[in-house]
């Protein structure tokens, strides 16, 4: 009965917007269960794998195109709870991921989400032969990102890579939605410890829809370079906490047209995200955590969907989502 509630919330929300000028239709396939993988939360594709981390997992794992786990690599051994899931008081909370290339290896670059200090003020960089590691204290960076927007909590939940700069998104319920904008070499000297501050550091806000007076929260993204834009995902709980999950009311993906942010001006994107439907038009309630474009054109983009059901295992849906003419 609840789930049916929450879904006419969403629907009535979405009602408010029908007439706006959506610019992007999404077909999304069904839900794929991982029952091996907890709490998915950023994610990556790069030569025919999908790559994910979890919020309470202390494995990188390798997913195949069925989303079965392949392979696994250690980020960094964790206390563990019996069900196989960092303990909560310790966990990093590895919330953004993004992959780069540099000489001949691939890395993978993950960050904790800064919603608690020191535990969660923590990044790593994987490098593909896995022969490196680097762990790096995020303390200085998001004393930064803090300073920059004016704010006194973080949730970083997205990382996003563009070649030129790197995009970090903040979750709404620590600090507002936000997108900032940093150097991408420079984020990279600072993982690798060449660096402790940033040249400059931009900072744009951006509005969400709400449901059921809860605003959406920016909760992973990526790059589509053939139109220049972040990929985003938001999803609904019913909290304001950054530290304690909430019922979870519904997800949205969108777009963001990079050349459009402005700093000191707020990007509205209630119009524009579309929410998780399913083939029959229903609401899925699923908290959608990142997404991973598999291929893209100039008019769409498809790819993968990963959610944290908050029970431990992990959803993911593949999706097409294209403009309107």
């Amino acid at each position: 009965m609840l789930k049916h509630i929450l879904a006419a919330a969403l629907s009535a929300t979405l009602a408010l917007h029908a007439h706006a000028n959506e610019s992007y239709q999404l077909e999304l396939g069904a839900s794929n269960l991982n029952q091996d993988l907890p709490s998915a939360s950023g994610m990556a594709y790069r030569n025919g794998f999908f790559y994910a981390v979890g919020d309470d997992a202390q494995w990188l794992f390798e997913l195949d195109q069925n989303f079965h786990i392949t392979d696994k690599q250690l980020i960094k051994a964790y206390p563990l709870d019996p069900n196989g899931r960092i303990n909560k008081k310790v966990k990093p909370d590895f919330e953004a991921m993004a992959q780069f290339r540099q000489g001949k290896q691939t890395w993978s670059m993950v960050l904790g989400s800064g919603s608690k200090a020191v535990i969660r003020e923590v990044g790593f960089l994987l490098s593909s032969d896995r022969i490196s590691k680097h762990e790096r204290n995020l303390l200085s960076l998001y004393t930064q990102l803090k300073m920059a927007a004016g704010i006194s909590e973080l949730n970083i939940e997205g990382l996003v890579l563009s070649g030129s700069k790197a995009y970090i998104l903040n979750r709404g319920n620590g600090g507002g939605n936000l997108v900032f904008a940093v150097k991408q070499n420079e984020l990279i000297d600072y993982m690798f410890g060449k660096l402790d501050g940033f040249s400059k550091i931009e900072t744009f806000k951006v509005k969400l829809p709400q449901v059921a007076g809860f605003e959406a929260g920016l909760s992973g993204g990526d790059y589509w370079a053939k139109n220049n834009s972040l990929v985003y995902t938001a999803s609904v709980e019913a909290t304001g906490d950054s530290y304690n999950d909430g019922q979870i009311l519904g997800s949205f993906i969108g777009v963001i047209p990079l050349g459009k942010l402005k700093a000191g001006e707020v990007m509205d994107l209630t119009p524009t995200s579309v929410p998780l439907l399913d083939a029959n038009g229903r609401v899925v309630i699923t908290k959608a955590e990142s997404l991973a474009i598999t291929s893209s054109e100039e008019d769409e983009i498809k790819g993968a969907i990963a959610s944290d059901n908050d029970n431990g295992t992990s959803e993911f849906f593949r999706f097409k989502l294209e403009k309107n003419d």
